[in-house]
Parts: structure tokens; sequence; C-alpha cells
């Protein structure tokens, strides 16, 4: 059987945070030729991936969303020996996905939970594959009187809080962490300025809004420096569908608390990795306890840390994939 050597990712490049990278940095570490492709960045996105494909000669096309792709482009790829493989890595379904998953050769979905329900969408062969860490981007070059100011606090939170079902309980978690007397400060896209959300960016939740949007040695400072990192997955009822914060976060040396997701114990094992609760009465216990216990804190970081960088980085995430798609397709 051949081996996988060559690669072209076809996917969103346009921010240096899109996993996509982190994706590509994984291969690579693995010895494997990436090429990259972005179909947002062609006038003619048909004739350029056709193109691509040419010039690259990949052995795999690893697509994740649709980004101005089209399935029937992707069947005549296929035609040419080129075996595709999607990584979805997100827990809801949308309209576009079904005529994605049936073209696969191969799927991967970050969400063991929705694993059979990719195969009634039609999926040949589908895997759960969770997202990951890449080191390389969350360095931490310099640390100055100003970064310990700045991103040091009792709690943090990195991500949304918009208008969007799924982050309203968000909203509220948060405030009650406000309110019982814990210094927070969160860090992602601003709230939208609409009349609705005037009283909550004027308000307790909007002074303790850190400012803008983190990542790299930024997101690295404030792992390092908040005492808890807080989370909140936006389906955890979907078994094993942590979102890559989890890996980030910890990797970045993060105390890690979160809501609890089914099947994350299998993961990383919460009270000795990282630190679980199911209701916002037990979140506010936990933060009470694990900020007066500095020591147990700490320990538990450093352990859920060296997991992470062992078992779950895009390294051995990629490692992962190719060794299942060259079981799965002779090719």
């Amino acid at each position: 059987m051949k081996k996988i050597d060559k690669i072209l990712i076809a996917s969103d490049f346009q921010k240096p945070w899109n996993p996509a990278y982190y994706i590509k940095k994984g291969f690579e570490k693995n010895k494997i030729t990436v090429h990259t492709f972005d179909p947002s960045e062609k006038e003619n996105s048909y004739d350029a991936l056709m193109e691509a494909v040419k010039l690259s000669a990949p052995h795999m096309l690893l697509y994740i969303k649709d980004y101005g792709l089209k399935p029937d482009w992707l069947q005549e790829i296929k035609k040419k020996g080129i075996i595709l493989v999607q990584w979805y890595i997100d827990p809801v379904i949308p309209d576009w996905l079904p005529s994605f998953v049936k073209v696969s050769d191969v799927f991967f979905t970050m969400s063991e939970g929705l694993v059979e329900e990719f195969k009634r969408l039609g999926a040949k062969n589908v895997f759960w594959l969770s997202q990951a860490f890449e080191p390389d981007f969350f360095n931490i070059k310099e640390i100055t009187k100003k970064d310990i100011g700045t991103y040091s606090t009792d709690v943090t939170f990195v991500g949304n809080i918009g208008s969007k079902p799924q982050y309203l309980n968000r909203r509220k978690s948060l405030k009650k962490i406000i309110d019982s007397g814990f210094k927070l400060k969160w860090w992602g896209p601003k709230i939208p300025r609409k009349f609705s959300t005037i009283p909550m960016i004027l308000g307790k939740l909007g002074r303790a809004y850190g400012g803008k949007f983190v990542w790299g040695e930024e997101y690295a400072k404030v792992a390092r420096f908040s005492k808890i990192f807080l989370a909140f997955d936006s389906m955890p009822h979907i078994r094993k569908s942590m979102s890559a914060r989890m890996y980030t976060s910890v990797g970045c040396g993060a105390f890690y608390m979160c809501r609890h997701v089914d099947g994350i114990e299998d993961v990383l094992e919460p009270g000795k990795e990282i630190v679980t609760f199911r209701s916002d009465d037990e979140m506010i216990d936990m933060i009470r306890y694990y900020l007066k216990n500095n020591e147990e804190r700490m320990k538990i970081a450093y352990t859920g840390t060296k997991r992470v960088l062992k078992e779950h980085t895009y390294e051995v995430r990629t490692r992962e994939m190719l060794r299942i798609v060259e079981d799965v397709i002779k090719f």
C-alpha cells in the first residue's frame, strides 16, 4: 500500500488563527508535503482549484467547510484518483453540509455523538477526530509588567457572547461570577451594539471586557496569567464535542474549568487535568474552592498541559488521520 505524502488543503486561510494553519503545521511535522488553496482568494475558484490540483498532484485533498467549493468539483477531483477527506470541526449540521458529506471518501467529525447522524447523511467512512493544539502558534516571547497587569485576573473567559442562542447562557453565567464578587475579565468579539444590548455594554459585563479578540501570544498570556480559565462549549450534550479552545488553553498552561461535555473524561480527566461543572451554582462553588487552593490548582494545570503536549497536538492528530485514511482507502 502506498503512503500519503502529498496533501492539498482547501480551506479559508484569510486569518492567521484559522484552523487550517494548525492542521497544515501538524502535517508538516509529520514530514508531509502540504499545498494550500483558498477559494475565497480566486476570481474563478473552479479553474484555480483544478490548476492547484494539477500543480500539486496530491494524494489527498482535505477540506473543512464549503468555503466556496462545490460538491461536483470535488467529485471531478475524485475521478483523478485523489482521496477526498473532510474534517468537519463544528457540532452543528448546516443545510449545505450533507452534499459534501456524501462525496467524501473519509469523513471526520469533531463530535463523536454525531457519527451515526453523519452515517445517515450518506458518509461512507465516518470517524471521530477531536481538535487539538498547535504550540508553534502560541509561543510567549516576552513577559512585561504591563502583560501581568493586563492579563492577570481571578477568572477569564475567551469567546463570543453575541446574540446567537448558543451564546445567551454564557452572559448569564458570566454575570453570576461578577455578582458573586470574583474579578472577571473576558476577551473576544465586541458585544454587538444594539438598542437591546446597551444596558449590558454599560453594565458589569461590559466593564469586564478586555477590549479585544486575543490570539497567539496574547492568548497564551491570558491562559498563563488567569487563575481560572473558564469555558462553555456550545453543545455539551453532544458526546465528545469539545472545542479546540480546551486543547489550546490547557496546552498554554491554563487551569481549565468548563461546563461538563458528555464523554470529556475520555480525553482529559476532570479533577486531575481539568475541572468541570454541571450548573452555575457548582461553577461558583468550584471557583471559590480553587481560588483558595493555589497548589492544587497549579498541579491540575501542570498535569493537563503535560498531557495535551504529549497526546493532543495537531502533529499527533494529523498522524492519526493519515493512519485511518491509509487503512480505509487502498490507493
